[in-house]
């Protein structure tokens, strides 16, 4: 029996390295290259998921709250135009002012006038200084912090230092076209410089309000207020019910800390038959009527399929026919999706392996592996070691 294991230990060291052919080279360059391409694949779709429906939802909840508590916009009905508007940045003559303002530009036309009166110029001249010196009155007055002057978008006016200060940062065809737009647009330029940083803070207020949850359900009075609200209004909206139920299942089944199934223990069981080993997990007990009718304690065992392991087989087994396997769950599932390829290092079956266990005596030895290989046998019987309980029936035969 060490002979012929011998012998396959110096077979497999003699044997020829496999020619590398074009298509080999690019099967190994693929079998490189995929997993570290479908990691970034899979990385990129669950950043993008998450940032389509968590972050960017939150920051607009965040922009459009801090808005809110910033907003000066007034009712464009209370505002009032100029008979000659100068034209300021950003918005030309498409401006109100208050009745204030009106009054103070009207007083300082009269004295512009005044001014050219005394001091007499060719006509030309004297239109383009006081067209000039108008519309740089308006634009300081404009510009002040107590600004008087709004732009108009739709029923409310906003300041137009509100208004240039978003126009100052955004494309020409990208200015918003509400008074609430633009102070989320103002908000995220003014206090946070980009709209990234904004984001960060709402990164981090989400991770605070998530912590802030699980110590107000850990307390009693919390976990009591949760379950009344599940049970008495999202468990009596008809459509609401069914999909809040079987999202709190997935949840409930990925998150709560006391859960029943247990994915940490990683065994075989025989299925579909006796002499055939599945792995799988052990997920609980079994029900009490098939433990009863199968004499002894049963536990649940799924089976994952490969190499898809999102399904799989539910079966219920006898427990002292669960064999418990020394391996992690994440190797478990590596020798799932590979459909037994990547095996634990620890577990693979080499020769010299073969052969220790052969000598402890945990594992019977009775048809050589190189049996699988009738191209090189000479002789059919060859390798081929007779178990005992084979050769004491041949002595009763005889």
């Amino acid at each position: 029996m060490s002979e012929d294991i011998d012998l396959e230990e110096e077979e497999e060291k003699k044997a020829p390295a496999e020619e590398l052919t074009p298509s080999r080279i690019l099967v190994r360059g693929l079998a490189v290259s995929l997993p570290t391409i479908f990691t970034i694949v899979i990385l990129i779709w669950v950043l993008n998921f998450v940032n389509k429906y968590i972050i960017v939802p939150a920051t607009w909840t965040v922009k459009y709250s801090m808005s809110q508590l910033v907003d000066d916009s007034v009712l464009s009905e209370s505002l009032e135009r100029l008979e000659t508007s100068p034209p300021l940045a950003y918005c030309e003559t498409g401006y109100l002012v208050t009745k204030d303002l009106k009054q103070k530009f009207r007083n300082h036309v009269l004295a512009q006038n005044l001014i050219f009166e005394n001091n007499p110029s060719t006509d030309s001249e004297a239109f383009a200084l006081r067209a000039q010196r108008r519309v740089s009155w308006m634009q300081v007055e404009a510009e002040n912090l107590d600004s008087q002057v709004y732009v108009r978008l739709g029923p409310r006016a906003v300041p137009y230092p509100v208004y240039s200060e978003v126009a100052r940062h955004l494309p020409p065809g990208q200015i918003p076209t509400s008074s609430s737009a633009v102070y989320m647009e103002y908000v995220a330029n003014k206090y946070f410089r980009s709209l990234f940083h904004l984001s960060l803070l709402t990164v981090v207020l989400i991770i605070f309000t998530l912590y802030f949850t699980g110590q107000f359900v850990s307390a009693t009075l919390g976990g009591w207020i949760v379950r009344m609200f599940e049970i008495h209004i999202l468990g009596r909206l008809p459509l609401v019910r069914n999909i809040y139920g079987s999202a709190k299942q997935v949840t409930d089944f990925f998150f709560t800390e006391n859960q029943i199934v247990d994915y940490s223990r990683v065994a075989a069981i025989q299925y579909p038959r006796k002499g055939v080993w599945s792995i799988g997990f052990v997920t609980g007990d079994s029900m009490m009527q098939i433990s009863v009718g199968a004499g002894e304690p049963c536990v649940t065992f799924l089976i994952p399929s490969s190499p898809a392991p999102m399904t799989g087989y539910t079966v219920n087994v006898p427990r002292s026919e669960v064999l418990d396997l020394n391996i992690t769950v994440e190797q478990a599932m590596q020798f799932c999706i590979s459909c037994g390829v990547l095996s634990p290092p620890h577990q693979k079956m080499t020769p010299k392996k073969f052969k220790e266990l052969v000598e402890q005596g945990l594992i019977r030895a009775s048809i050589s592996p190189r049996q699988n290989m009738p191209q090189q046998l000479t002789n059919p019987n060859q390798n081929l070691i007779v178990p005992p309980q084979i050769q004491d029936d041949d002595e009763d035969e005889e």
